[in-house]
């Protein structure tokens, strides 16, 4: 699992799909996706970089 802005991203290992959620990594999350595709070696460091690029892709949808 990988936090990043509240958005907590869980990619079970072997599986080609990520699980986002909102919340925090120790305490309650609400799911928003569980079907967003990930490509590359299960790591974390994947993990991380696929979030922090996941989550800035998708704020800038709403920037003015």
């Amino acid at each position: 699992m990988y936090m990043y802005a509240h958005f907590v991203f869980c990619w079970p290992e072997g599986a080609t799909q990520v699980h986002v959620s909102h919340g925090t990594l120790a305490g309650p999350k609400m799911t928003l996706w569980t079907d967003i595709r990930i490509a590359g070696r299960f790591s974390g460091a994947v993990l991380a970089d696929f979030g922090r690029t996941w989550v800035i892709a998708h704020l800038a949808k709403f920037a003015g």
